[in-house]
């Protein structure tokens, strides 16, 4: 009995395509081409990009695999701190030469036109003229705020040179007494 029953389900159960669904529909015939076709298309172009990305990630698996193995084989015999102080200077290599050109152009060592110091300081003066145009100045709070976080970080700061040892409390010394000309300016 079991089996009759299964045996008719699989025959209710028709293999669903494309086709026999379009057939129900009630749409022209050229509609339900377009549909066809469109679908396969689709269906064509999902596959064919897996596809791709499967050879895409085969090839960068490869080029992984490979570089690794050439950067292990060329830091044989290293220590990890070696490593890792390569690695730092590899990285920061772009980094370092973006800079120095930014000082040359700073300097106007390469003598373009709007470069050097001058055009800095120009440039600098304008960017504080505008910044003081739209920023307001701050108000006694603020101003009394910014003082406490001043005092707070010389007390951390001397803290720390007595837990440490350190006897270098001039310089906080004089930060202090800038501090306080700046209060009696005010």
């Amino acid at each position: 009995m079991m089996a009759k029953q299964t045996e008719q389900q699989e025959e209710k159960k028709e293999e669903v395509t494309l086709e026999s669904i379009l057939k129900e529909l009630p749409i022209p015939d050229e509609h339900k081409q377009a549909i066809n076709n469109l679908l396969t298309n689709l269906a064509t172009s999902v596959v064919e990009t897996k596809q791709q990305l499967a050879e895409v990630n085969a090839k960068l698996d490869k080029v992984a695999t490979g570089a690794s193995e050439a950067t292990a084989e060329a830091y044989k015999g290293l220590s990890g701190e070696q490593i890792y102080q390569i690695e730092m200077a590899k990285a920061s290599g772009p980094a370092q030469q973006a800079q120095s050109q930014l000082i040359q152009m700073m300097l106007g060592s390469t003598r373009s036109s709007g470069g050097g110091i001058d055009a800095l300081v120009t440039d600098l003066e304008k960017l504080n003229a505008l910044r003081n145009a739209l920023l307001p100045q701050p108000g006694p709070l603020e101003m009394a705020t910014q003082k406490a976080q001043i005092y707070q970080m010389l007390a951390q700061t001397r803290l720390m040179n007595k837990v440490v040892g350190k006897t270098t409390d001039s310089y906080l010394d004089k930060l202090e007494a800038g501090v306080g000309e700046a209060e009696g300016e005010e």
